[in-house]
């Protein structure tokens, strides 16, 4: 087992699937209960030297399970405690689990689930159009945002699943805070955001 503390507010653990069997936990029982990926990280920590540091109490827990072919499971957590105000909305709708599978084994399928995607300034939005030029990365239709501080790009459900946003998707992780997959997290930022560019804001900033 290996614990990673990335920042203050995500950890990444990576376990081999033999170590994953022997708790009798599953990919598939992450994917369909929050619950048991929360314990399961709960345990981790408790295991390792960051459960003093990487406090979870009552903070939203945005959980990413990943397998490749070289035997290995790893689950990355982020603690987000500066969600949108949700006042009027549950709250435990907002918490749970969004998963990407991934494989080195050009057969696989691929799928990217998260079409919401956090900046904390615009020039990594940017550094990805820029990027954008040379390699032809496909966007589909997206719009920008702004809460407070903090940049979105909201990306329809039907560019996120066409297969040729895999490579956007890794540039998107690279340079974004976070992303999120969440049905009442898209809404909130629509309702409560200002809209900055809409339906094709990655393709008007790569002119610039």
């Amino acid at each position: 087992m290996k614990v990673e503390k990335l920042s203050d507010s995500k950890v990444r653990i990576t376990l081999t699937f033999e170590e994953l069997e022997k708790r009798k936990i599953t990919l598939n029982d992450i994917e369909k209960d929050s619950t048991i990926a929360k314990e399961l990280f709960v345990d981790l920590l408790e295991e390792s030297d960051l459960d003093n540091d990487f406090v979870i109490d009552d903070s939203h827990l945005f959980i990413e399970a990943s397998s490749d072919n070289n035997n290995l499971f790893v689950v990355t957590i982020t603690k987000v405690e500066d969600l949108p105000d949700l006042k009027k909305y549950s709250l435990t709708d907002v918490k749970g689990v969004h998963s990407t599978k991934k494989s080195l084994n050009s057969n696989t399928k691929y799928t990217v689930d998260s079409n919401i995607y956090s900046f904390q300034n615009i020039d990594n939005i940017l550094t990805i159009c820029e990027k954008a030029k040379s390699e032809k990365l496909f966007f589909g239709k997206n719009s920008l945002y702004k809460l407070e501080d903090v940049y979105y790009l909201v990306f329809s459900k039907s560019s996120i699943k066409n297969s040729k946003f895999l490579k956007t998707y890794v540039f998107l992780s690279e340079f974004c805070n976070d992303y999120y997959s969440y049905d009442l997290y898209e809404t909130c930022i629509k309702e409560k955001a200002k809209l900055i560019i809409e339906n094709n804001a990655l393709q008007k900033l790569k002119l610039i």
